[in-house]
């Protein structure tokens, strides 16, 4: 769901002059592009009606920044979160449909659409993130534990003795953040803090009627949490005189379920869908939110009878 860009160091021509202008050039070229949503394309799981595939017929959608929409990847059956890594490589959990028991699986897919196993065996694992080492990280669920996988696909441990894992992001730091659901009157639900070497922080509790999803950091360093409830909370950086005080920074009709923010400092939010109060149904759609908080529909899976499950943006190629 949803990793801060990780800044690039830039390597330019021989001779004197000739690296200050190509230094120079290079520069002002990552300026424009970072700097620019239109750059980035929007990475969302999902399932799609398609000719010759019994459902669910799992894919991955791509996104322009105007909203122009395309299949990336096809062959999957029922995906969920999605992360990237500085390469560009997409990583992404796949379910068999029997998420009660688990068997599910995690994919890479290369920038130009190659898709391989990247790791199997997994029980009913929810959310991913990539660290800026490459490796990732898999929450499981049922289990509680987080795994740490190496680019080659080995497995360790990393962090176990939790509840219910779900919504991971790291911050500008390295510091892996993780929500962890709450287990009834038993457990406070609460959003962890680890180091690379593992040692865990409490970085905040939640509210005994939250229901975590995702998480996601802005480009200011606040931590977003999306709430099946529908709200999206925001827990300020640190610095600030009260320990991460917590306010709404917006919300969707149903059940926010996704988080994702682009370079520009824009949100985008999965909304699960459902039905409303009213009995008329909610469509699942994809919203954005502006800098200033303004909310408006990106995308809608009604008119095609798609649904979209989780949501991640594109590295920006700048100069290497």
């Amino acid at each position: 769901m949803k990793t801060k860009l990780t800044e690039r160091k830039f390597k330019c021509g021989a001779g004197i002059a000739r690296k200050l202008f190509s230094r120079t050039a290079c520069l002002g070229a990552a300026i424009l592009i970072c700097s620019s949503a239109s750059a980035q394309n929007l990475f969302v799981s999902g399932n799609a009606r398609l000719k010759n595939c019994r459902p669910p017929c799992g894919v991955i959608y791509r996104f322009s920044w105007d909203g122009g929409q395309s299949i990336f990847a096809l062959g999957l059956n029922t995906p969920g979160d999605l992360a990237f890594d500085n390469a560009g490589n997409l990583f992404v959990v796949d379910y068999d449909g029997d998420e009660l028991f688990g068997k599910a699986a995690v994919y890479k897919i290369t920038p130009n659409g190659v898709q391989t196993a990247f790791a199997s065996g997994l029980s009913y694992p929810s959310y991913l993130a990539v660290g800026n080492t490459g490796n990732v990280f898999v929450a499981d669920y049922n289990h509680g534990i987080i795994y740490e996988y190496k680019p080659t696909g080995s497995r360790a441990t990393f962090a176990s003795g939790l509840h219910h894992p779900v919504g991971m992001a790291f911050n500008s730091a390295g510091n892996l953040f993780v929500v962890d659901n709450s287990i009834g009157n038993i457990s406070q639900g609460r959003i962890y803090e680890y180091k690379p070497n593992g040692l865990r922080g409490t970085f905040a509790a939640l509210e005994p009627a939250d229901r975590p999803a995702d998480l996601a950091f802005d480009s200011m360093g606040n931590l977003l949490m999306a709430d099946l409830g529908g709200n999206i909370y925001r827990y300020d950086s640190p610095g600030v005189l009260r320990r991460h005080p917590r306010t709404t920074y917006g919300s969707v009709p149903n059940s926010a379920q996704s988080l994702a923010c682009d370079s520009a400092g824009n949100l985008f939010v999965v909304d699960a869908g459902g039905v409303s109060g009213s009995g008329s149904a909610t469509p699942n759609a994809i919203y954005k939110f502006t800098t200033q908080g303004a909310r408006s529909m990106f995308a809608s899976g009604q008119a095609l009878s798609e649904s979209f499950a989780c949501l991640a943006f594109q590295p920006i190629p700048c100069c290497e």
